[in-house]
């Protein structure tokens, strides 16, 4: 009979008894960052009049105004430019941990030297494993190997990922 009582008691508990509900770590994210022209190729192309691609890697830094995701990260980015298509690419982000997130990128506008665009992340590694989320940058180049970049957004990472990151 005890045995009942406690299975009773327990079941009782069990059910009456809220668990914590796990949040994904999410956020808005606003990142300042500056970037170096390290190496660019551009090719003419005469498939059709003034047909140019232009590849340039950057290489830099970003700090967010409130001093957690992604603060002070390793930024690189791997920048195509096809006059007769557009521009996109590729944005890697490195904290001194070794995390990565990964995003790409699509150029919106370009009025030099103003280059407007969206950005989309597409995953991470270690405590960044399946973030998602997207947001818009705002590159001014000051020179032929230097801009200033700033990158607003919202980011979400996954729950089981969540709980060993920290929001720094």
């Amino acid at each position: 009979m005890r045995t009942g009582y406690l299975a009773l008691a327990i079941a009782t508990l069990m059910t009456t008894t809220a668990l914590p509900a796990l949040a994904d770590d999410s956020g808005h994210w606003h990142g300042l960052a500056v970037l170096v022209n390290t190496d660019q190729k551009l090719a003419k192309l005469q498939d059709q009049p003034n047909h140019t691609v232009l590849l340039m890697d950057e290489d830099g830094v970003v700090h967010t105004i409130d001093g957690k995701f992604l603060d002070k990260a390793h930024y690189q980015v791997l920048a195509l430019s096809d006059s007769a298509v557009g521009a996109y690419g590729y944005k890697t982000f490195t904290e001194a941990d070794g995390s990565k997130v990964f995003a790409t990128y699509k150029v919106t506008e370009f009025k030099p030297p103003v280059v407007n665009g969206t950005f989309e992340f597409t995953g991470g590694t270690d405590k960044y494993t399946g973030i998602t989320g997207k947001g818009t940058f705002h590159l001014v180049r000051v020179g032929d190997k230097a801009a200033w970049d700033e990158l607003i957004g919202d980011y979400k990472i996954p729950t089981a990922v969540a709980g060993a990151a920290s929001k720094n």
